[in-house]
């Protein structure tokens, strides 16, 4: 019998009470297979799918530390995913009652979990809409526009968002900025 115990790969020691054949992998002693009951087989796996997922997050960290952050790739196809998703939102949404139209429902679930996602991997979508204009805001410009019932300069339209990847800039958002009407421009459009 001390024959078969000195088989290369395999290691010898208790497992539910009985000297077994065992192989580790990935710090988990797993028998060989032989008379496991369903019980101990669902063991194993739990044990084995928990040292999967350690070692997966593991590697992921050693991997973020060696190299600082995802590849600017990874990012740019982040951000245009965001920037998407944000868009197509807009597009289903009653601009009204912020809700989906009755025809977009299960299409809004969908763009939700993306967005929901995107979050998760560290994505912020900021929408200014409404916001009180400031030139320092990290936001690029693309028209001012006189708008009737503006006392001050207001975001009136996002046409692009801005992304936050962890609090850093991803990208900069897009906008239109309503301004105060003057009196030069309430004439010009007077008859």
């Amino acid at each position: 019998m001390s024959g078969n115990r000195s088989r290369p790969g395999y290691s010898w020691g208790f497992f539910r009470n009985r000297m077994r054949p065992y192989y580790v992998i990935l710090g988990i002693k797993i028998p060989l297979p032989s008379d496991l009951g369903i019980q101990a087989t669902n063991k194993i796996s739990e044990d084995l799918t928990d040292a999967i997922n350690n070692y997966a997050a593991t590697r992921l960290a050693s991997q973020e530390a060696t190299t600082g952050a995802p590849s600017e790739e990874w990012l740019k196809t982040a951000a245009k995913c965001a920037t998407h998703a944000w868009r197509a939102e807009r597009r289903i949404v009653d601009p009204d009652t912020g809700e989906p139209r009755d025809d977009t429902k299960l299409l809004h679930r969908d763009i939700a979990i993306i967005r929901k996602a995107m979050e998760q991997l560290g994505i912020e979508t900021i929408d200014p809409v409404g916001k009180v204009y400031d030139p320092g805001m990290a936001l690029r410009v693309v028209s001012f526009e006189p708008t009737a019932g503006f006392a001050r300069e207001e975001i009136k339209e996002t046409i692009k968002p801005t992304l936050l990847w962890h609090g850093k800039l991803l990208q900069v958002g897009e906008v239109i900025v309503g301004t105060p009407q003057t009196v030069k421009s309430e004439e010009k459009n007077t008859p």
